[in-house]
């Protein structure tokens, strides 16, 4: 049975006179394990985040680190002696100091500092460049000087806050896959923020869903994507289109009462050989490299947007398998 490093029960937080930002959140978070924190602009990822490190005081809950209660019960845990490690989305590199002595900075002197600054520049592929000053490396080399600070620190959890958003996108694919191989090979437990469900997807083994500081799911990537537990959860990983239940007596699909349903665009088809289809006109087709963005309207006079590979026009079939259609419950917010 796998080690809980972070347990997170019945965590609250807010501001000075504003709602609450955390709200009655739980979570475990088990060792050597990548957990990513995914969620819209304001859903409490990074407070979240802070609140772990111990840069913030919750106002009710617990958070154990490693069996250890860091807040709870009358205690609080300053952020130094947590072992919470953090890499910002700035970097926050010393200018004035060289590579290895960036790396060295938070290596406790218990150690033999040289062997473990040369151990991690090693890991991270910057052997060559300890001498150097961050303003003389690439964004992607300053990410990974950052990176390797803080593993060399030996943290219990690593908090990686938005870690791509300063890079441009081959670059960001190049890195993503790079730091993936670097926190497995090191088996460090990672706590991931980022809105970027992509890269979510590509290197986590489990997704908390956030949403007005709630946790709207937790699972495996297959789990949330194919999954969803609402339509918030099923938007946040791919365009999905909703559809009412007049539009899906049209399909041939018995809607029931109460609940939502959606489907993301991409599984719309333009074939009769699905379960549920209609006739629909197309009165735009727009060519985005990759595929085409269609506008259809059906026959209740419902636009409805889609995707193919080629240009499609006049009338034509729209429909979905069964497989591919989202029921969610409805409720008074909807």
């Amino acid at each position: 049975m796998k080690k809980v490093v972070l347990n997170i029960q019945n965590l609250n937080q807010s501001y000075e006179k504003q709602q609450r930002v955390i709200k009655a959140l739980s979570l475990l978070i088990y060792e050597g394990s990548i957990v990513s924190l995914v969620g819209e602009s304001g859903s409490g990822k990074t407070t979240l985040a802070r609140l772990i490190a111990g840069l913030e005081v919750p106002d009710s809950g617990t958070i154990e680190l490693n069996g250890e209660m860091v807040f709870g019960d009358d205690r609080f845990t300053p952020p130094e002696e947590r072992g919470v490690g953090m890499v910002f989305q700035s970097y926050a590199l010393f200018p004035h100091l060289s590579v290895e002595k960036n790396i060295a900075y938070g290596i406790s002197k218990k150690e033999n500092i040289r062997a473990t600054v040369d151990e991690t520049l090693e890991l991270v592929g910057l052997l060559e460049y300890r001498s150097r000053y961050p303003h003389q490396l690439s964004g992607g080399q300053q990410q990974r000087v950052a990176l390797a600070r803080t593993i060399a620190a030996k943290p219990k959890i690593l908090i990686l806050d938005e870690p791509f958003s300063n890079l441009d996108t081959s670059l960001k694919l190049q890195l993503r896959n790079e730091i993936f191989d670097i926190l497995k090979s090191v088996q460090c437990t990672v706590v991931f923020i980022t809105h970027d469900t992509n890269d979510a997807m590509a290197i986590s083994d489990t997704i908390a869903v956030l949403k007005n500081g709630s946790l709207q799911q937790i699972g495996t990537p297959r789990e949330v994507y194919g999954q969803p537990s609402n339509e918030y959860v099923a938007s946040m990983f791919g365009t999905i289109v909703r559809l009412s239940h007049e539009d899906l007596k049209y399909f041939g699909f018995k809607a029931k009462e109460n609940r939502i349903y959606a489907i993301r665009m991409d599984e719309l088809q333009t074939t009769p050989r699905c379960s549920y289809h209609t006739k629909a006109q197309v009165v735009k087709s727009s060519f985005l490299g990759t595929h085409y963005l269609n506008i259809g309207i059906l026959p209740n006079k419902t636009k409805i947007n889609f995707m193919t590979s080629e240009a499609v026009s006049g009338e034509f079939t729209l429909g979905f398998d069964s497989s591919s259609i989202f029921e969610f419950q409805k409720n008074p917010l909807n």
